[in-house]
Formats: structure tokens, sequence, C-alpha cells
């Protein structure tokens, strides 16, 4: 299978879903993460510019360890909005892509309108993937894939339909997070006064709880998108 994550920020994919993505990979099926804005305002310390490179190269790592395929798509961090451009960029990372199946942040329920709008993008551009009088570089798709959305920070106004048993990939998803080294100290404590790593897997231990999977100790969830066209059986898609 392709499978393609959309991310606002670097980071976002690899802390919600990096688990998720890592067994996909494990697998055998190509992963692709596509990164909606380049970061550029996640530092105390550095220039726009040096942490937006700083963060490209970080996100570059994370998904080299699991050899999947980084699509940058370096829209200003904070500033992303649906327009003409963002709309023709989401669809032509799909057409690029063609994937099986898709997972983006649940648009308009999270704390971040960067979330909201990524969501909302990857929700409308499945659908223009295949409308073939929208031209953008790769060729029209043949199908539209069904689309996952993954929990919000916190797990908060979020009720997963649909869990991953993360416990053989956790390892994998914390390094892959930890690759995003300039955010550990330089910005979530700082801004936040947070560990994101510790609320990483407090995160996933819950879901583990909610999935109630035998020897399930770390998780992620899932909803299933439930616009039209309704794709039976979407779920089996899940690893």
């Amino acid at each position: 299978m392709r499978v393609l994550a959309f991310g606002a920020h670097p980071d976002d994919v690899e802390f919600q879903i990096g688990g998720t993505l890592a067994k996909y990979a494990k697998l055998g099926h190509e992963v692709y993460i596509a990164v909606a804005t380049n970061g550029c305002i996640g530092s105390y310390r550095h220039t726009k510019e040096e942490i937006a490179k700083i963060r490209r190269q970080e996100a570059q790592n994370a998904a080299d360890l699991i050899g999947a395929k980084l699509i940058w798509m370096d829209f200003e961090d904070e500033f992303l909005f649906d327009t003409k451009e963002t709309r023709l960029k989401f669809i032509d990372a799909i057409r690029m892509t063609r994937p099986d199946i898709i997972f983006a942040h649940e648009p308009y329920n999270d704390y971040n309108q960067d979330h909201d709008i990524t969501g909302y993008l990857a929700f409308t551009a499945r659908i223009l993937s295949v409308v073939k009088l929208i031209e953008t570089e790769h060729e029209v798709c043949s199908k539209v894939a069904p689309l996952f959305y993954y929990t919000t920070l916190g797990i908060i106004n979020f009720i997963p339909e649909y869990y991953v048993d993360i416990t053989d990939t956790f390892e994998m998803k914390k390094k892959m997070f930890l690759c995003h080294d300039s955010q550990q100290g330089d910005w979530c404590r700082d801004a936040f006064g947070v560990s994101y790593v510790e609320m990483m897997e407090a995160e996933a231990i819950l879901l583990a709880t909610q999935a109630g999977t035998p020897g399930c100790r770390y998780a992620e969830g899932f909803k299933l998108c439930k616009g039209w066209p309704t794709i039976a059986g979407a779920y089996k898609l899940l690893p």
C-alpha cells in the first residue's frame, strides 16, 4: 500500500501517528509524510530562516528512520490558509503519492489553526485529486482514498473509533519524535513548560487503555472521515 500522512508542522505526524507509520513501514508499505508548514516560528534562539532550515533537516531525519519519503510544502508557520495555492499543493501531494489511505488532523477540532486548516485541506484535496479539469503537476488520481483523522493534542474533544496497537513500534515513534531536537527544550519547555515526550507517552498509554486489547501497552487512535464517498471496510487498511 501507499500511505500518506499530512501534518501541519514538523513533528506533528511523529507525535500523533509515528507508531502507526512505523508499523506500515515495517510491513513493507510505502510511507509519505507531507509537512504543510516549515516551523519557522518554533524557536526563541534562531531566526525564522535558521529554524526553518533546522526543522526541515529534523523532519528528514525522522522520515529516514522508517524509510518514509518527506514532502516539504514550505508554507509559513501559523499563517496557513485555505487559498488556491494551498489547495493545489495539497491536491498535487495526493496525486504525486497516489495513496491507498490518508491521515490528517481532524478539521476545526484542535487548539491550533494550522492543524485545523491542514485537516480541512486534506479533506478537500482528496476529492479534488480525481477532478480532471483541476490541473497540477501530477496526473489526476483514479480513485478517492479513505481519510482517517488522528487524535488532537491531549486527546481533547476527540473520541477515537479505531485503535492501532503500537507496542512494538513505540520506541521507534519516540526516536522519530526526538529527531526534532530543536523543539525539546528550545520550544516545548520554554514556550509551554511541558515535556512533549512525556505527554506523548502518557497519551499512548491512555489510548491503549481505551483500546482494551490484551497485551497492548501503547496505542494510537483514529476516526474515519464520514464525508462522501464512503468507503466500506476502510478500517481494514489500518495496520
